[in-house]
């Protein structure tokens, strides 16, 4: 192969590489996964749509049934926006090259110029791969099946598949080209060691915005037509609405309101590119320059730190050394605290999904979801946590624990539950303090956040019952779960506790006696549950090691 085709593998490999995957899974395997997963939501709208494109074949063509069909469209242009837009953020250290590429690339005679041509030619390929699996199916699905509404059959089928086409399209590339110029603007405007230092806190904000705008999908399309009607100018503040007027620009019966939005839309993605084009062109030789002067930056000062304030409840030298190495991993592993952010802004998405309504084109602020949000909330930290500890930060760095484990499962457990509870569940529940003090008073507002702490604790008990490993110390074997179960089970859960835990909550406010007895009883399961003691029950790596096995320490 050439240099420019060896660098192209090289750069295309780095999006899918990980090092917790098993060694015979490659690139075309691993992208075929991400791909086929992609594409599945596509065809499920599309068929869940047959329904509703059925019902409103009977309607006479008119205003109403064209906002309707609007909708159905921002959801495609929404998800188009969200699924590039996320997995650029995701990758974002793979966007340019980063310190190792170079120091590992400048001894061989390679020229910059091939190195920038294939990077460039690496996040095309990513690009296209991406747009291709979120837009394929409901290009070929969604006209076909909307041609039941008359006013959509009017238009033809070649037709609506362009309007789709185009408007999906072109809101992937937006996702796209708005993360990688933003990048290509830090580069330019930031020291490699400052840019490294920000990196992380963009990435969670940018992984969350985009699932946010996702999620919270049920909420700004009922408030689209009230919006355009009362507020026109708040529909340039968030790019899926533009681009789903580009489906005016092209279907008949245009809005005039919807084709000054669509070629908005086009104007911020020809801004994009032109930035993107910009902004890499002048900062790739700064950054490769800047970045092989420069030397990795260090722990933080909150990295070093080695104190703490729960050290009062740790009984043990074996669980504080566990919980300390689950702290101290959140804190430097991007990677888990991506994977954290992620189940946050999940959980986000449901608590304002259920605290949110639109009613006459205002936003209503539902009492019942104000009591659910935070426990839906919480619900989603304690089990993201407890998703996030089996994914292993460093699988040769777990040689102490099991050069030390003596049969101490148990004293895991205590200190991983721990470690939820002062990282995850009281952090939460401090920040929705004030929002219950200010909805609810003083004396009710304490009350909650004491319910929802013994509540976020039993829950937490449930989900660690059996998790007799160290945090972060576990190889993982993704193909032994089942995703439809699990789906079904965090369904269930997710709804189930927070709803039903709120009624509780409502229950318990008014009988003081009541209260008194779950605060008692929750004290006690709690205190047992911390107390108990399993002789003998060793920690599980899961790493199907031999019996003998070398550490690799030389």
């Amino acid at each position: 192969m050439t240099v420019f085709q060896q660098l192209l593998r090289l750069f295309r490999d780095r999006f899918t590489e990980s090092d917790e995957l098993s060694s015979g899974s490659g690139f075309e395997t691993n992208i075929a996964q991400m791909l086929g997963f992609l594409a599945v939501p596509g065809l499920f709208v599309s068929i869940y749509l047959i329904p509703r494109f059925m019902a409103l074949s009977f309607y006479k063509p008119g205003p109403a049934v064209d906002w309707e069909l609007r909708t159905d469209h921002l959801f495609f242009v929404a998800y188009s926006f969200a699924v590039p837009g996320f997995t650029t953020v995701f990758e974002w250290d793979m966007l340019f090259p980063d310190r190792r590429d170079f120091l590992v690339l400048t001894p061989f005679p390679i020229r910059l110029r091939e190195l920038f041509s294939a990077k460039l030619a690496a996040l095309g390929l990513f690009l296209l791969a991406t747009t291709v699996a979120v837009n394929v199916v409901p290009i070929i699905l969604l006209p076909v099946f909307s041609t039941y509404v008359k006013q959509a059959k009017a238009a033809g089928i070649l037709r609506l598949m362009f309007a789709q086409f185009a408007g999906t399209s072109a809101a992937a590339l937006f996702g796209f080209f708005f993360i990688a110029a933003l990048q290509g603007v830090l580069i330019n405007l930031t020291s490699p060691r400052l840019f490294r230092r920000i990196s992380p806190w963009i990435q969670m904000c940018g992984m969350s915005a985009m699932v946010l705008s996702l999620l919270l999908f049920p909420i700004y399309s009922m408030g689209m037509r009230p919006i355009a009607q009362q507020h026109p100018d708040w529909l340039y503040y968030f790019p899926p609405w533009w681009f789903a007027g580009i489906y005016d620009q092209i279907l008949p019966r245009p809005d005039p309101q919807f084709v000054a939005l669509g070629r908005f839309a086009w104007k911020a993605l020809g801004l994009t590119i032109a930035l993107f084009c910009l902004t890499w062109g002048v900062g790739f030789r700064r950054h490769y320059r800047q970045t092989l002067e420069s030397g990795e930056a260090g722990p933080s000062a909150g990295e070093r730190k080695t104190s703490s304030p729960w050290n009062w409840l740790l009984r043990s030298p074996e669980e504080r050394a566990i919980f300390h190495f689950s702290g101290i991993t959140i804190a430097r592993s991007l990677k888990h605290r991506l994977f954290l952010a992620t189940y946050l802004s999940v959980g986000i998405s449901f608590g304002l999904l259920v605290l949110v309504g639109m009613k006459g084109g205002k936003l209503n602020i539902s009492d019942d979801g104000l009591r659910s949000m935070p426990l839906l909330i919480t619900f989603f930290v304690i089990s993201g946590m407890r998703a996030a500890f089996q994914f292993p930060a460093d699988l040769s760095a777990n040689w102490m624990f099991q050069m030390a484990e003596n049969g101490w499962g148990e004293i895991s457990r205590r200190a991983t539950r721990k470690r939820v509870l002062a990282s995850g569940l009281l952090p939460t529940l401090l920040v929705f303090l004030p929002m219950e003090i200010l909805a609810w008073g003083i004396p009710v507002g304490l009350f909650h956040f004491a319910f929802q702490f013994a509540a976020g604790a039993l829950l937490s008990e449930l989900l660690f019952l059996n998790f007799d490993k160290v945090p972060f110390t576990c190889s993982y074997f993704p193909g032994a779960a089942n995703l439809t179960i699990l789906a079904g089970l965090y369904l269930y859960g997710f709804t189930s506790y927070g709803f039903r835990m709120a009624d509780l909550e409502l229950t318990l406010e008014r009988n003081p006696a009541g209260a008194a007895l779950f605060f008692g009883v929750s004290a006690a399961a709690i205190a047992l549950a911390w107390c108990r003691q399993t002789k003998g029950a060793p920690i599980r790596f899961d790493a199907g090691e031999p019996e003998i096995q070398t550490l690799g320490l030389n």
